[in-house]
């Protein structure tokens, strides 16, 4: 099984390889199923884009000529800003401190060609070693999050429930706390007859609360109101596996 590990270890042996001549990016950037870019850096900052496998290319839909001329676009175009605002300083930082021995890794979130949203992708980033310092290069392996085994999809799925966390948590906040226990026994099947016997209140009372938390959070569906009550913890998760 495919993991972390796993695509840092090959980034190292590519990196290893290329500062001893083994061979040529080109050789064995066509073999691996993930976007393999190098970028010329002037003092610690990623300038031109000098290469990048046919995968890239192919999944972002350009070619290495096109992706040099958006400049500045490329970072709009095929990333999210809060992403940018996050791991930009990052690589920066990595990359004016001059340690070869070290790789720098990051979760992303890419825009492949005619995609209607935006898929996470593992990076990795390792700094090339080169005889003159003044050609000191980045050389950045990205996979794709779905395409390294069932450890991904767990993470995968951890993410994205981090990223619903964070568009819904004003909703989270707005709910009282009855809200949020009524949401969490109707979340567990339990009927409104049934939240009124464990509360002591009146069905009635638990008929108002259920349409308040409809309409706070916008739900259509119990779909919805159980996917919120899961990712906010308010349910025993293991009911549902």
């Amino acid at each position: 099984m495919k993991d972390y590990n796993d695509i840092e270890q090959k980034l190292f042996q590519i990196e290893r390889n290329l500062c001893k001549n083994a061979f040529e990016i080109p050789d064995i950037s066509e073999v691996i199923p993930a976007s393999i870019m190098v970028h010329s850096l002037a003092k610690g900052v990623p300038q031109q884009i000098v290469y990048m496998n046919t995968w890239g290319c192919h999944n972002l839909g350009v070619n290495l000529e096109e992706l040099n001329v958006l400049r500045e676009q490329y970072y709009e175009r095929f990333f999210l800003q809060e992403d940018l605002e996050d791991i930009y300083p990052k690589v920066i930082n990595y990359c004016n401190e001059g340690d070869y021995s070290r790789q720098l890794n990051f979760f992303q979130r890419v825009k492949l060609y005619k995609a209607d949203k935006h898929e996470w992708f593992y990076t990795v980033c390792k700094l090339l070693e080169q005889k003159n310092a003044g050609e000191q290069k980045l050389i950045m392996l990205s996979s794709p999050v779905g395409g390294v085994g069932a450890l991904m999809e767990k993470v995968k799925k951890v993410l994205d429930e981090n990223q619903y966390i964070s568009h819904n948590y004003r909703k989270f906040a707005s709910l009282t706390k009855r809200e949020k226990e009524i949401l969490g026994l109707i979340s567990a099947g339990k009927s409104s007859l049934d939240i009124a016997d464990l509360l002591f209140i009146s069905k009635e009372t638990v008929s108002t609360h259920r349409k308040n938390i409809i309409r706070k959070l916008g739900s259509k569906s119990f779909a919805d109101l159980l996917r919120f009550a899961l990712a906010f913890d308010m349910v025993d998760s293991h009911e549902y596996e």
